[in-house]
């Protein structure tokens, strides 16, 4: 025990607590602007490549993004991801919202480059924070920036970066890994800073999950930190795993509300065969999957933008080379988890990448459910880290292992990691040439997935459009129709016979020699999409009619536009005038009705063709290109007719004449039996007592 002081001694100076050192962040911003400098270059060709896939679709037929308003917005909150082209139940507003911030705020519209950049810029933003979370785990600044070098120039990334609608993979993925990075940091922080990071955990989850739904993988993600490298104390952290729930009950509420009004869709089975399989042959084929899909990361060579059928075949049983790296992929799968479960504390490192590899890819791993697709490389953006971390830390293992000195160790596991990325980035330049436009995407697909129906009729397509190689664009149309008639028609899809009638009709009209040849051609094919169409409408009509969802009015509408268009070509109007018309039920576009008067005024039929175009202004009210249309044909009629009348220039359509009267009942007829046919009672109901009310139409015409 320390003497007191004597009297009149000066009191000793209390000692100052040492300073905490200040961190220098300074080395780390300038490995950071490395790290996005390789970056832009790998990607720089990126900005060529155009509206490709679901782009087209997703983004330009989206009538939600042309106008930033309120009501456009409310519409993205409350209708699903496909909204007007399809049904596909995924709710990604957060997605659809940075697709309207691109083509109205800032202006992009049909420009590719702008939703690029933006793809890009978030893509920067994941590298950096894997940089940190590779600080946090690995401990060693060159293992977190191989980390992060490797994995933000790998090939297997571009269906995520360089194909725009990849930008849902990016967005879950910065609210997974802002949200780890968010806990890490409220895990050494105390008062104001700790509520801080509380806060950008909820934020960032709910960011996440309202881009995508594989987000809700965050859920094992933190905990998984924390058993690993927080001594397994997960109380200290429940208020980080609390501040998960609101963003994530966010977003199951309002997609419960999405889905309530929303039919029930049943996935074609050409887009994951496995829906096809038994339980046990599904899963162990989707075990190979996870398997291929690793050996795509560490050997990107042979990259697709398409898995479908029947390019991964089923486990079938047998001792053919599929079914054993099945086995194989099983056994592997099994011995990671065992020996990363075992070695969990001398190596967590490694333990945390394995398990973060299960953990990511479990949501499209098809194996607790299945989904849309049976494999995609947009899968892996998310998994990929894992494999990144290690190799990385397996380099550095034998560097360490096989150099004299740990400076030298250093050195041949940079140079190691470096040609790697190099060599990444290197193929990552070419694979993004590939995205360039539709034909060089397809092109690909068909030299990696020979055996995908859709990546030969999507390759035949891409060059009919462009009117070029038609002779190849048939044999691939061809090629893609052999490999679907192996299917009976309740598992078959109607769209390879769509695209493969396309394919024909345009070689016909561009050899008029063959025409007749290839018009029926087309048209054979088109008859058989058809009955695989209604056969699918028929399926989901009674799925729908079961779970309480009400009528289904489901199909593929440019189905029948082109099989009205071949019969045209052939001549035969009266039968194009009837196949619009079916198609005109599944999409009230004013394009099908203009198609059908078009067709009967072909066959000399003015009455109907008036009639027609009626039918598709009280179908749709606000179609004025129908009702200019209708003013001219009423106007082409003999003199003294009385269904135009003129004011000063413009000419508008008299409907006290008796023969517009008549026209106008006559539709509003056909119209609610097409209503009634189609189980839409209601609209049918309505269409009647307008016509009744407003427009004096005789009830007898209604029975």
């Amino acid at each position: 025990m320390p003497k007191a002081p004597g009297r009149g001694a000066a009191p000793q100076p209390v000692a100052a607590p040492p300073a905490r050192p200040k961190l220098n962040i300074l080395p780390h911003v300038w490995r950071v602007l490395a790290l996005w400098t390789l970056v832009l270059l790998a990607y720089a060709n990126s900005f060529r490549a155009g509206m490709t896939l679901d782009n087209a679709t997703i983004i330009l037929q989206d009538t939600r993004l042309q106008a930033a308003t309120s009501q456009n917005v409310g519409l993205i909150f409350s209708q699903e991801y496909w909204y007007g082209n399809g049904s596909t139940n995924l709710y990604r507003p957060l997605t659809t919202l940075s697709y309207l911030f691109n083509y109205s705020i800032l202006g992009d519209g049909p420009n590719p480059a702008g939703y690029h950049a933006i793809n890009l810029a978030l893509h920067a933003l994941n590298v950096l924070l894997v940089y940190l979370l590779g600080l946090a785990i690995l401990r060693q600044t060159g293992l977190a920036l191989g980390l992060a070098g490797l994995w933000g120039v790998h090939p297997i990334l571009t269906e995520s970066v360089t194909n725009i609608v990849g930008r849902a993979d990016l967005l879950a993925a910065f609210g997974v890994l802002a949200a780890l990075f968010c806990h890490i940091q409220s895990s050494r922080s105390t008062g104001r800073k700790r509520a801080a990071c509380i806060a950008g955990i909820a934020l960032a989850a709910a960011i996440g999950m309202f881009s995508k739904e594989s987000a809700i993988v965050v859920l094992a993600v933190l905990p998984l930190y924390d058993w690993l490298f927080g001594a397994g104390d997960f109380r200290k952290h429940a208020a980080g795993y609390a501040a998960l729930l609101p963003g994530i009950a966010a977003f199951f509420y309002f997609r419960a509300g999405m889905l309530a009004h929303s039919p029930l869709v049943i996935v074609p089975f050409v887009d994951n065969p496995l829906n096809g399989a038994s339980f046990l042959a599904a899963r162990l084929t989707a075990v190979r999957i996870i398997g291929k899909e690793f050996l795509l990361c560490l050997w990107p060579a042979a990259l697709s933008c398409d898995y479908s059928y029947n390019q991964i075949p089923i486990f079938a049983w047998s001792f053919s080379w599929p079914d054993l790296a099945a086995v194989l992929s099983l056994i592997a799968c099994a011995a990671a988890a065992i020996a990363a479960f075992r070695y969990r504390r001398r190596a967590p490192a490694m333990a945390f990448f394995v398990a973060f590899w299960f953990v990511t890819i479990a949501p499209t791993a098809n194996i607790a459910i299945l989904i849309g697709s049976i494999m995609a490389e947009r899968f892996l953006y998310l998994p990929s880290i894992a494999v990144a971390g290690g190799l990385v830390m397996g380099i550095a293992a034998l560097a360490n292992r096989f150099s004299a000195t740990p400076a030298a160790a250093c050195k041949v596991a940079a140079v190691a990691v470096g040609v790697i990325s190099l060599a990444c980035a290197v193929r990552t330049v070419f694979r993004n040439n590939d995205w360039r436009d539709q034909i060089s995407i397809w092109r690909s697909a068909v030299e990696t997935c020979p055996r995908s129906f859709k990546a030969h009729t999507s390759y035949a397509v891409s060059l009919a459009a462009a009117g070029v190689n038609l002779d190849t664009s048939v044999r691939e149309a061809d090629r893609a129709l052999a490999i679907l008639s192996t299917l009976p028609d309740n598992l078959n899809n109607s769209l390879g016979y769509n695209q493969a009638g396309f394919c024909y009709r345009a070689k016909g009209q561009s050899d008029p020699a063959s025409s007749r040849y290839w018009y029926t051609k087309a048209r054979d094919v088109l008859l058989q999409g058809i009955k695989i169409d209604r056969l699918g409408v028929e399926q989901a009509r009674q799925l729908n009619f079961e779970a309480g969802k009400g009528p289904y009015a489901g199909g593929q509408a440019r189905l029948y536009m082109e099989l009205g268009r071949v019969y045209l070509l052939l001549h035969q109007p009266k039968d194009a005038a009837a196949i619009f018309g079916e198609g005109r039920m599944i999409n009230t576009q004013p394009e099908f009705t203009e198609a059908i008067s078009q067709a009967y005024r072909d066959s000399g039929d003015r009455d109907a063709a008036a009639i027609s175009l009626i039918e598709g202004i009280v179908l749709d009210p606000n179609a004025s290109t129908l009702a200019a249309d209708l003013v001219k044909l009423y106007r082409d009629l003999p003199p003294g007719s009385c269904a135009v009348t003129q004011s000063g220039g413009s000419f508008s359509i008299n409907m006290e004449c008796p023969l517009v009267r008549g026209h106008l009942c006559t539709a509003s007829a056909n119209v609610a039996r097409e209503y009634a046919a189609h189980s839409r009672n209601g609209s049918a109901q309505r269409t009647v007592q307008t016509a009744i009310t407003q427009f004096g139409c005789p009830s007898s015409i209604f029975q």
